[in-house]
């Protein structure tokens, strides 16, 4: 079962397409919120986000896990 605190960090990093803005808002350091990600990934068995220097892009993976986190959370 997946933690709501990870969807909800998920989602953030995924809306801001940035871990370190993600981060701030959070209230959360950076490799905390890396951490909290990377045991999404590997609970999941995909990478959610592809990692660049101009930030993060969701996967196709990443892409389908934001479709239905957000129509959890709006439940």
């Amino acid at each position: 079962m997946l933690e709501s605190r990870r969807l909800r960090h998920f989602l953030t990093i995924f809306e801001l397409g940035s871990i370190g803005q993600a981060a701030e808002k959070l209230l959360l350091t950076q490799p905390a919120l890396s951490k909290s990600i990377r045991q999404l990934e590997d609970e999941l068995g995909v990478r959610l986000f592809d990692r660049t220097p101009m930030g993060v892009v969701p996967t196709v993976f990443g892409n389908a896990l934001a479709h239905h986190a957000k129509a959890i959370e709006a439940e």
